[in-house]
């Protein structure tokens, strides 16, 4: 004979609230990547640069943007990412306790990915600029 499980509405607020952490976590690591990747892109371009005054690379300056920029977008944009995954965590948390349902506001995903694809297309346009040097 199979046993029946009930679930209290604890349990189901518990699962609830541990699915709404782990979505923070998520974009929490995301924003953390997003900064570690816009940290070694502008570390890489000054590294370059003092390797050429060193004279042992030949490195023709670029003109326009340079890696740093990048780097300072790219981490403004992890930060950015942090401060709004809290946020809506705490949206979220806040409607688990007051019993309401419906998703949160798909804003931010589209605002950080439509952020990440701009950043993606002038990298893309500055490095196929730079070929023809």
């Amino acid at each position: 004979m199979a046993a029946q499980t009930t679930e209290t509405p604890t349990d189901t607020r518990y699962r609830d609230h541990a699915a709404n952490e782990r979505t923070l976590l998520a974009w929490i690591r995301t924003g953390i990547a997003l900064m570690a990747f816009g940290f070694a892109i502008a570390r890489f371009g000054l590294f370059l640069r003092e390797v050429a005054q060193a004279g042992a690379l030949h490195v023709t300056p670029a003109r326009g943007l340079g890696s740093a920029w990048f780097g300072v977008v790219l981490v403004v944009l992890g930060l950015v990412t942090n401060a709004a995954a809290v946020t809506r965590y705490a949206g979220v948390r806040r409607a688990i306790e007051e019993r309401r349902s419906g998703a949160p506001s798909p804003g931010l995903a589209y605002a950080l990915g439509i952020a990440s694809v701009a950043v993606a297309l002038v990298m893309a346009v500055v490095l196929a600029a730079s070929l023809g040097d």
